[in-house]
Parts: C-alpha cells; sequence; structure tokens
C-alpha cells in the first residue's frame, strides 16, 4: 500500500470532489483547491459516479486511467477538468509565525441577566475543576471581578507588540455585561485611539451588549469613538424574555425594547440585532422579522452554541442535543438562507449590513476562496485577556488554567506554553485532513474548546459540530451558486467590504 498523503487511512484514494444538491442547486467542491462550481443537472450523477470510482481506487490513477473513468461515466472533459486529483501541499498545514491582529477583553465577570443558554456562566467561564482549585478570573468574589483600566491598557501593549506588520486591529470587549465596566471600556478605546498613530495602525472596537444599560447617549457616544455595537435580543417578547430574565426572573425585552425605540434612526442603522437561537424557539425567519420590525437593519443569527456547556448540565435542554433537534435546526437554517437570498436580490441585505453575520461572513469566505477561516485564530490570530490579566488562546478557554498561557504582570505571553498549545493545535490537521471538505474546512468546523470538552482533546474534532458546519457550509456554496445567477454583476460589491478587516484569520 502505498505511504501517502493523499490516501485515506483504509488505504482508498481520497476523492477529487464533494457534490452535494442543495436549495435545488448541483454544487461540486474540489477538494484540492476549495473552488466551488455550480454544475448542469443532466451532468451530475455521472459526475458523482465518476468520483466515487476513483475514490475506490488503492493506487495513484495516470492521466490516461483518469480520461477512461471519464470516458466511462460520461463526463465531459470541461468538468473533469475542474476537479484535479488532490496534492499533498493542499492537505497539510502550511506553519507560520503567529501573526495577532485581535485581543478580547473579558473586562467584568458581572451580569445583570440569567440567560438560560449562557455558555460562559454569565462571565465565569464553567470549568468545575478551575473552581474548585479557588482560583478566580479576577481579583474580587465570583460574579464581582472588573478589569481595571490598567489592565485593559496593558492587553493593548500586548496586542500592539505581537502585531507584526499587521496594521488593522480588533479591541473586543466581553464579559458578563461589559457595559458594567464602561470604565474601563472607555479607558481603553481611547488609549487605543490616542496612539494610534505612534504604532501607525488602525483600531477596530467589538462590542456585544445585553442591550439593558445601551442608552441612546451612550450609545452614540460609544459609536462615534469608532465601536461597533451587537445587541443581543432574540426576538419577539415570549421568545426574548424566555431565554433571557433578569437575576430576579422578569423579563428583560421591555427595558431592551424601551431603549430601542429612543434610538434615532441613523443609530440604530447602525446597530447588530443578535439573537441567540434554541430549540424551544428555532422559527429563524420568524426572529429575523422580528427584530426588522424592531427597527434593525443589521442583524445576525446563530444556534445556542455548547461551549464550556458540559459541565453545565442543567442547561441541556437549551442547546441542539439530539437527532431531531439537529434535523430542527438544518431546515431551520434551509429556511434563513432562502430567506438571505430574496433579501439580498431585492437589494434589502448587503455585506455593509451583515458583516456581523456570520452565514454571509461565510458566504464571503467561500466567495474568495478564503479556505473559510485559514484554520481557527485561537493563540495563532487572536488572544483573550481575563479581568486579573491572564491570557488565554480565546474567551472560550478563559479561566481553564490548563491553557492558560501567561500574564499579563508576569512576562506576557510565556513563549513555552503558547508553543506547547500550538503544537497540540497542529495535530488537528492529521485527524481533520480525510475530510472531503477539508480544503476549505481547515479544521475550523469543530471549536477547540468544545473539542475539549467532549473530546478531551483540542485536536479531536467533535463529531456534531462538524456535521453542522459541513451543513452550513453546502448552504453558503449554493447560496452563492443562486446569487451568481440572480445579480451576477453584484457579488464584488456584495462581499468586497470587511470593516474589521481578516480578525486574525491569515489564510493557510
Amino acid at each position: 500500500m502505498p505511504k501517502d498523503d493523499i490516501f485515506l487511512p483504509g488505504g482508498s484514494l481520497k476523492p477529487p470532489a464533494y457534490f452535494f444538491s442543495k436549495l435545488g442547486r448541483c454544487v461540486g467542491i474540489s477538494t484540492r483547491s476549495g473552488n466551488i462550481y455550480a454544475l448542469p443537472a443532466e451532468s451530475f450523477s455521472a459526475l458523482r459516479a465518476w468520483n466515487e470510482e476513483i475514490a475506490g481506487l488503492k493506487t495513484t490513477p495516470s492521466r490516461s486511467e483518469l480520461r477512461r473513468l471519464a470516458n466511462k461515466h460520461r463526463v465531459p472533459a470541461e468538468l473533469r477538468s475542474l476537479f484535479p486529483l488532490p496534492g499533498k501541499k493542499q492537505l497539510r498545514e502550511i506553519s507560520r509565525r503567529p501573526h495577532f491582529t485581535d485581543i478580547t477583553l473579558n473586562i467584568t465577570s458581572s451580569c445583570n441577566l440569567r440567560c438560560r443558554y449562557c455558555w460562559n456562566d454569565r462571565g465565569q467561564y464553567s470549568n468545575n475543576s478551575f473552581r474548585e482549585s479557588g482560583q478566580k478570573l479576577g481579583g474580587g468574589e465570583p460574579g464581582e471581578s472588573e478589569m481595571s483600566p490598567e489592565t485593559a491598557r496593558k492587553a493593548v501593549d500586548l496586542l500592539v507588540s505581537l502585531r507584526g506588520r499587521e496594521k488593522e486591529l480588533v479591541v473586543d470587549f466581553y464579559g458578563g455585561e461589559p457595559l458594567l465596566n464602561l470604565q474601563t471600556l472607555l479607558a481603553a478605546v481611547d488609549y487605543c485611539r490616542a496612539n494610534k498613530k505612534k504604532w501607525k495602525v488602525n483600531f477596530h472596537f467589538l462590542l456585544a451588549t445585553n442591550g439593558t444599560l445601551l442608552t441612546p447617549k451612550l450609545a452614540r457616544e460609544l459609536i462615534s469613538k469608532g465601536v461597533q455595537i451587537a445587541v443581543s435580543i432574540d426576538g419577539g417578547k415570549v421568545i426574548h424574555d424566555g431565554n433571557r430574565p433578569f437575576a430576579g426572573g422578569k423579563g428583560s425585552f421591555s427595558e431592551i425594547a424601551a431603549n430601542l425605540k429612543k434610538m434615532p434612526r441613523g443609530i440604530m442603522k447602525r446597530l447588530v440585532g443578535r439573537a441567540t437561537v434554541t430549540p424551544q424557539h428555532a422559527q429563524m425567519t420568524r426572529i429575523f422579522d422580528d427584530l426588522r420590525r424592531m427597527g434593525f437593519e443589521r442583524m445576525e443569527l446563530f444556534e445556542s452554541e455548547d461551549a464550556c456547556h458540559r459541565v453545565t448540565p442543567q442547561r441541556e435542554a437549551f442547546f441542539f442535543k439530539t437527532d431531531e433537534q439537529y434535523a430542527l435546526l438544518c431546515r431551520e437554517y434551509e429556511r434563513l438562507a432562502l430567506k438571505y437570498i430574496n433579501e439580498t436580490t431585492a437589494g434589502r441585505l448587503d455585506y455593509r449590513k451583515t458583516f456581523f453575520n456570520r452565514f454571509f461572513k461565510l458566504m464571503q469566505r467561500l466567495y474568495y476562496n478564503h479556505q473559510v477561516t485559514g484554520g481557527c485564530p485561537a493563540a495563532q490570530g487572536q488572544l483573550a485577556v481575563g479581568a486579573d490579566g491572564g491570557i488565554y488562546p480565546c474567551t472560550s478557554f478563559l479561566g481553564i488554567g490548563e491553557f492558560k498561557l501567561g500574564d499579563l504582570y508576569k512576562g506576557g505571553l510565556d513563549k513555552k506554553k503558547h508553543a506547547c498549545f500550538l503544537a497540540q493545535v497542529q495535530r488537528r490537521f492529521k485527524n481533520c485532513s480525510a475530510c472531503s471538505l477539508f480544503s476549505l474546512c481547515r479544521t475550523t468546523g469543530s471549536c477547540l474548546n468544545i473539542n475539549h470538552y467532549f473530546n478531551g482533546d483540542i485536536s479531536k474534532p467533535h463529531e456534531r459540530s462538524c456535521r453542522l458546519f459541513k451543513e452550513k457550509i453546502e448552504l453558503a456554496a449554493a447560496a452563492l451558486a443562486i446569487l451568481n445567477e440572480k445579480i451576477p454583476g453584484k457579488l464584488e460589491e456584495l462581499f468586497g467590504f470587511d470593516p474589521v478587516g481578516r480578525r486574525g484569520n491569515k489564510l493557510y
């Protein structure tokens, strides 16, 4: 058996293509290049049979053998040429020096809400072994840890020192509810703005808030300083209050809605409405319409995520855990994709209104053949800093002692720990390289944190996450095919705008 990495572990050849039909379109993705092609329906069955026969081979076929198989299945030469055999270079990670562009500041572990699905446990981050060790994310009691302005400035200094030649940097404010520590948030923003010319960089600021404290005056001030604001609101009153009550149990919708009604139209156009979808209320298109009726033009919908969730079983019901729930989620994403297509072709949606939107981001990267995100940027393009100055690969790992990569007050990023983490991450390429969508996904489909909690290994992919990401890639690729039919001259305009740059996602 040839020991060659263009063969699968069982010895069969990696197929040249990944074929699927979705949204009434026949699509093929080259496993070598990641290029996406809309295919004629009359040739689709022949292409699939040709692909399957090649995948069953035990030795690398010659060019004449490939032509013979194409003739056998009546695959036109112009279609066969789109799907060459995968090469070794496409199936390996290209080792690159980390280039940091993004830092997330967990500026508070306090929150005035008690969201049912909160994966980070209101900013405390659910990790029993960490909690039992007696450690804390900040200097105060659980739920009261706040980052000081000094720590925030040190975190910015760290990002600037690690940026290399990068000119577009992102500071993301997270919690808890970040607006409960407005002093530190504004101090960090002002520090960046005061020094950007000296450092010769541009800063982009991102804020996810629950909206209960976001007054028109504050929103105007933050936007004037360049802060992009996303308001978490899960649809109408019944859905939202069921998901996101205050600490005392009262629903939070009325207070958020009252704040939004006071917003001038110019401010509302800049805000992003972000809805988290649960199995109890999975009607994505209805939620989309709810957000639009509230005045949002920029919207993002995504499923509740179970990062850090395995140690909090009391919230099990708020995640898509069963096969039936997974099937429901896939159906809803298909309906939402069709909604996005209709809204886009009608001129009501464009990328400027959706750059926070993960589905549009996925379409953008597929359109430019960006291999989706070039692999997860945790500890390679981004870092997260806890309230006490602890440094972690990303927000999902905050507070997990074994993944602490350093401390702002104890030497900064620890090179040995960082290198050790990256070595663990690189194993995922071996675990994932047999996948037909590897040329696009590059291991992005399964969160490292979820890999850790469910498989005990950050490099071992989580099967259900991969299935869902494959579904999303198929939907995004099919949506691109439809948009290319309906508005072919506008795709560059649609996807060519990205106000927060790559966010650490250098392409492999």
